[in-house]
């Protein structure tokens, strides 16, 4: 059955006091982490959780090579990105709960049951196990390299786009949909669009977590806009969200010929630069023909993954692709 979410959220200055609470029934964690976060925030929390604890440095764990982890009941994603989706799959090999401690608003993983792997060069989404909690520790968060919010805010506007196409493959190749999942992603997106404060952000990427969980996978949340940033990861550097939100606009332009979105490419390149997000080739160090090339790999994920694509939809060659790329400013 598919999961409603973590049972206990917190977002707040000093969320890491209610570790103390939860760990009551677990004696023996191990925490997933890297050496930066390590560094600087393990007193802090072993002193929260109130007993010793074992550490795993997210670079060092091999899904393949059977780690032995001994005797672990409880696992703790603490720091960004890699570290929670080791925690992930920690916990979908072992059947051991875990729990989520983000040091960076950069990615909508936050309480999401999806884990990004990588193979040959690209990254993949594999589906694994919730988080039991979500302990966003705003003190610490607020902290983070900004660059890495600003992969955040990516991960959320992106919205615009896999929203929008979501609802056109429902509606002409009759994908699954959930009206109830739709408006929980779309609440999350038009709350960051009036507000982008670290707490507004924080909410929307566990609510969009969430509904991945309610919905049973990643669709509402992913779509031709994350294919492509996949796709990228081959001659792209750039953070994630910075490059699903760097694609988002080339989408929502087709997708606003399908009449399946409300949001216009205009307003959300707007969004971006205003907050110095990259919007054009030379600033995400790209050619047009890597990025062209990255869409047609994009296209190649979405049919392996059986997602229909608006660029599929529209018959968009690389003609068209040129233009809008040109009118867009990219």
């Amino acid at each position: 059955m598919p999961s409603k979410g973590p049972q206990i959220i917190v977002i707040e200055d000093g969320a890491l006091g209610e570790l103390d609470a939860l760990m009551e029934d677990y004696a023996n964690p191990i925490c997933v982490t890297d050496d930066l976060i390590h560094s600087e925030y393990s007193q802090l929390l072993e002193s929260a959780i109130g007993k010793p604890c074992r550490w795993l440095m997210a670079s060092t764990y091999r899904a393949d090579t059977n780690t032995v982890l001994g005797n672990v009941d409880i696992v703790l994603g603490f720091g960004g990105g890699s570290s929670l989706d080791v925690a992930k799959l920690i916990s979908r090999d072992t059947g051991i709960d875990w729990i989520s401690i983000p040091t960076a608003a950069s990615h909508d993983g936050i309480a999401s049951e999806v884990a990004s792997v990588s193979h040959n060069g690209y990254k993949y989404s594999e589906k694994c196990k919730g988080p039991l909690a979500v302990l966003a520790d705003t003190s610490i968060i607020s902290r983070a390299p900004p660059r890495l919010r600003l992969a955040g805010l990516g991960d959320i506007i992106c919205k615009t786009s896999s929203l929008a196409e979501w609802k056109l493959a429902h509606e002409v190749k009759n994908e699954s949909f959930d009206d109830e999942v739709y408006s929980i992603v779309r609440k999350a997106l038009d709350s960051v669009l009036a507000d982008d404060s670290l707490e507004n952000l924080i909410s929307a990427e566990i609510d969009a977590g969430r509904a991945m969980s309610i919905f049973g996978s990643s669709r509402p949340c992913s779509g031709t806009e994350h294919a492509i940033s996949h796709a990228m990861d081959r001659s792209c550097s750039e953070l994630h969200g910075l490059q699903v939100a760097f694609a988002t606009p080339l989408c929502l332009h087709y997708l606003q010929e399908t009449s399946c979105t409300e949001y216009k490419s205009g307003d959300i390149l707007s969004f971006m630069s205003e907050r110095d997000m990259p919007t054009t080739l030379s600033e995400m160090k790209i050619s047009t023909e890597q990025f062209i090339e990255s869409i047609h790999q994009g296209l190649n994920i979405m049919k392996k993954r059986n997602r229909y694509s608006v660029l599929t939809h529209l018959d968009v060659d690389d003609s068209s692709l040129r233009s809008i790329m040109v009118e867009l400013g990219y």
